[in-house]
């Protein structure tokens, strides 16, 4: 048995902190110069972003998200959140004084995610600190400084919310270790309710980190002050955040895929069942248990209830066209085992790691200090099991992996520094170092592995789009008189951002209608892609070639006009203009 688990005041110093994310962040500057530069971002969801940034520096209301160069003249919907807007504006109006609106953009877009990156690392350190040792706390800062999974979200000019989600995960399961219970519990609801309003996606770990408290309250009645403050804290700051985000939100269409009225109306009913609950019963834990599972259980049925609609998910009633042609090839939001392979491993790495870690360092605890590793076991597991349903999710299942795996560093360096033999010692680094970059070394052994012939086509094509899409190309269609585009969905949010034209549709699914359109417009019989498009007053119709999104018009629509355009058969009513950029095809809709 083993004394593992400390009381974390014994921090690792925070020079050595600073001094690790500022070598990560220069690294992370130089490689990603070329996105930084051109204000391309990482992929439509950060170019898009900066588009709303814009709009709101510009004069949009606060509370008014509506995407108006998209499907003109009515407007795109949008469901994403002011919030995580604030300190990037905060920063562009601070800066754009001394430095003009293009550096300005470029210096909030960089130290946004990076300081974010240096938040996650603190916590994460700190942490594994208090699981574990000062040893651990520095391997968890490496590893977190090193984690594909966690860089890829908190990258320069990575400015959706996809880093913000994991920085609330990570800031929700810091509390769980805080004594302080007033402190843990206001800081814990202020964090999920965040969370949620930041993207719905949080649910599934919120319901998790209620689950164990309640959990813990019918164990133990004394867990109920944490309970009653994280209930008290969550319930305040969504009312804040709903009311404070969204003007006329009782009267608006309810959406499934951001906190809405059904929501709130959960919320409630779970808080005023609760807190008399935590109140009053106090004795019998199969009363507590009873309420517990009233609050839960009456929650979801008010959702259900309300909003049945929203049993489907976000994404459940899409249109059928829309589900099929779109969706339904978002990786992201599909399954592990409909992944590339090489994807998934690479991705697992650090979660089989992580997972090997609390099995090995479980067995070699005492009762007290296994609880604690069961705790964050617990999120861990849970969150391993969404990202293998959801594959978008395992950014937040990495982030939990951590301070477990740095756990085990910790303790083989012990071991290490304890052994006289020359074969074990070297074990032990090696051990250490795979667990300490576990993507890595998956990476090396792909890319050990035979490739097919088939796999550099495939690099080709990834290339070719790469150039086609790239922000210098799309830049030059700027040339051409204002008008409106139809162009495959990923480059709709880089013509928004490189030029003043609009577009119809790109991959953001509340523009649903006009998303169905767009892929009308590419599979129909020509003379009724015609009617749609001057239905909808487009000007230009662009397009790279080898998009993915073409090739399956072309496969699936043989008839339709992208597929007899791809044969050489355009209409009289599309006049060729000279290709843009690097091979962007336009035509002029007539």
């Amino acid at each position: 048995m083993i004394q593992g688990l400390r009381d974390g005041r014994e921090g690792i110093p925070a020079g050595l902190l600073a001094g690790l994310w500022l070598l990560a962040s220069a690294a992370l500057i130089w490689s990603g110069w070329t996105e930084i530069t051109t204000f391309s971002g990482w992929d439509p969801d950060d170019q898009l972003r900066l588009v709303q940034l814009r709009d709101f520096l510009n004069g949009q209301s606060w509370f008014d998200t509506t995407q108006y160069r998209m499907n003109p003249p009515d407007g795109a919907p949008m469901h994403w959140s002011r919030l995580v807007e604030l300190p990037l504006a905060a920063l562009v109006l601070l800066l754009r004084p001394l430095f003009g609106q293009p550096v300005a953009e470029m210096i909030a877009g960089t130290m946004v995610p990076l300081l974010l990156l240096g938040w996650i690392t603190f916590m994460l350190s700190r942490i594994a600190t208090r699981l574990w040792s000062p040893e651990a706390g520095v391997a968890a800062a490496l590893m977190t400084l090193s984690s594909g999974a966690l860089l890829f979200q908190l990258r320069p000019m990575r400015i959706d919310h996809h880093g913000w989600q994991v920085a609330m995960a990570v800031l929700a399961l810091s509390t769980i270790f805080w004594s302080n219970v007033r402190n843990a519990g206001i800081v814990l609801g202020i964090a999920l309710a965040a969370w949620l309003h930041i993207s719905l996606e949080g649910a599934p770990m919120t319901a998790a980190f209620f689950l164990l408290l309640g959990l813990r309250w019918v164990r133990n009645v004394r867990e109920g002050q944490r309970l009653t403050w994280t209930v008290t804290s969550f319930s305040g700051s969504s009312m804040l955040l709903f009311f404070g985000t969204q003007a006329g939100a009782f009267a608006a269409p309810t959406y499934c895929d951001t906190i809405s009225p059904p929501h709130i109306a959960a919320i409630l009913w779970a808080t005023l069942v609760m807190l008399p609950a935590i109140r009053f019963l106090p004795n019998d834990w199969r009363m507590r248990l009873a309420a517990a599972g009233f609050a839960g259980g009456g929650a979801l049925a008010v959702i259900l209830l309300t909003a049945p609609q929203c049993a489907a998910g976000a994404f459940g009633n899409l249109d059928p066209i829309v589900q099929e042609y779109w969706y339904s090839k978002v990786s992201e939001g599909l399954p592990v085992w409909h992944q590339a392979w090489r994807t998934s491993v690479n991705l697992g790495a650090g979660l089989l790691c992580g997972a090997i870690s609390w099995l090995v360092l479980r067995g070699r605890l005492n009762r007290a200090d296994r609880q604690k590793l069961d705790t964050i076991g617990f999120f861990f597991f849970y969150g391993l099991l969404l990202s293998i349903f959801v594959v978008r999710t395992v950014s937040v299942a990495t982030a939990y992996a951590i301070p477990v795996t740095a756990a085990l560093i910790a303790y083989l360096f012990k071991r290490y520094r304890r052994s006289k033999q020359p074969v074990q010692r070297v074990t032990f680094v090696a051990v250490m170092l795979v667990l300490l970059v576990p993507g890595a070394a998956v990476s090396s052994l792909i890319r050990a592995a035979p490739e097919k012939p088939k796999v550099d086509v495939r690099a080709n094509v990834a290339s070719s789009n790469g150039d086609c899409q790239s922000a210098l190309s799309v830049r030059a269609l700027s040339a051409l008189p204002k008008g409106t585009f139809v162009a495959p969905f990923d480059m709709g949010p880089m013509i928004l951002v490189q030029t003043a034209h609009s577009v119809l549709a790109s991959s953001h699914h509340r523009n649903e209608a006009a998303m169905r359109d767009h892929i009308q417009i590419f599979r129909s019989v020509p003379d009724a892609s015609r009617r749609l498009l001057q239905a909808r007053g487009i000007d230009y119709l662009a397009v790279c070639d080898t998009e993915a999104e073409l090739g399956f018009y072309e496969k699936k629509d043989p008839e339709g006009l992208w597929a007899q355009v791809k044969k050489g058969n355009v209409p009289a009513w599309l006049e060729p203009l000279p290709d843009r950029g690097e091979r962007i095809r336009i035509w002029r809709v007539l």
